[in-house]
């Protein structure tokens, strides 16, 4: 970085030196006769010209050089297909870098060349054994005869930009006696993953005073049922902390009769999917 400012001083000096003469050539040959000393002044002037544009030349090409080093390959991957068209948010992906696909079709899947890094995001909501340990043991097989340098990204459901899109979206639909059911998919994992309970712990800072709460479908507890049952609002927004819908979303989920057993309304917010950016759009170029 001090070479290159040291370079860029240089080149700022070389177009002053190049501008300033070019102007004062202009000037002596507009008083200037016709003759050899109007002729040299004109050769003046172009050779000043060029000396500007190789100085412009000079700052830019390292720029153009070490843009190249930056070079890089974007692989989403997803659960299955009906994840592959979804886009992360706050990422400018390149058409041309970017590769899709899921863990079942990896064998098969046209993935990014070794020849420059890939940037995986994993399109799932929690980090576990299919975001985790398989995803990198079928990337080291679909990738093994090739140098490979590949940089996980967090899982989509760590994401701090769900939180801020799932709070615009609830804070249109929240009035007295209202709260968030954060429902998430359970884990077999002796630990649960962290995402859902970083996504509520954000719901709660961005939606002051609103009692959010968490539960689970599957093995994990506390189980969503029990925690609708015991929550103090009359009037329940059901968030689904998954990507896409599917078979939970319509059999896992409280339901609206569960809802009225306690007590309770149930209104179902969208997944995930509906809350990315550009979703079902061909991605920026």
């Amino acid at each position: 970085m001090k070479h290159y400012r040291l370079l860029l001083l240089f080149c700022a000096a070389a177009f002053a030196a190049a501008l300033w003469g070019s102007v004062d050539c202009g000037a002596r040959l507009a008083a200037a006769p016709e003759g050899a000393e109007a002729a040299h002044l004109r050769r003046l002037i172009y050779f000043h010209f060029a000396l500007s544009q190789l100085a412009v030349l000079a700052a830019v090409a390292p720029v153009l050089l070490r843009h190249r080093a930056w070079k890089r390959y974007y692989l989403l991957i997803s659960y299955n297909e009906r994840g592959m068209h979804l886009n992360p948010p706050g990422i400018r992906m390149p058409r041309g870098r970017v590769y899709r696909c899921h863990l079942h079709n990896l064998a098969t899947a046209e993935l990014p060349p070794a020849d420059a890094p890939v940037l995986v995001y994993p399109l799932f909501m929690l980090s576990g054994s299919s975001s985790g340990e398989r995803l990198v043991r079928e990337l080291d097989a679909a990738y093994a005869c090739a140098r490979r340098r590949l940089y996980y990204q967090p899982v989509l459901g760590a994401s701090p930009w769900l939180a801020r899109a799932a709070a615009e979206r609830i804070s249109t639909q929240l009035r007295p006696g209202t709260g968030v059911l954060v429902v998430a998919h359970g884990s077999p994992l002796p630990e649960p993953p962290p995402e859902p309970a970083l996504f509520c712990r954000r719901l709660r800072e961005l939606l002051p005073g609103t009692e959010v709460v968490l539960g689970y479908f599957g093995c994990q507890q506390p189980a969503a049922a029990a925690q609708l049952a015991g929550m103090q609002a009359a009037h329940v927004l059901l968030l689904p902390f998954l990507l896409t819908e599917g078979v939970h979303t319509a059999k896992d989920l409280p339901s609206e009769a569960e809802a009225r057993a306690c007590g309770k309304t149930l209104e179902r917010l969208p997944v995930a999917a509906e809350l990315l950016p550009g979703s079902g759009r061909e991605e920026e170029a």
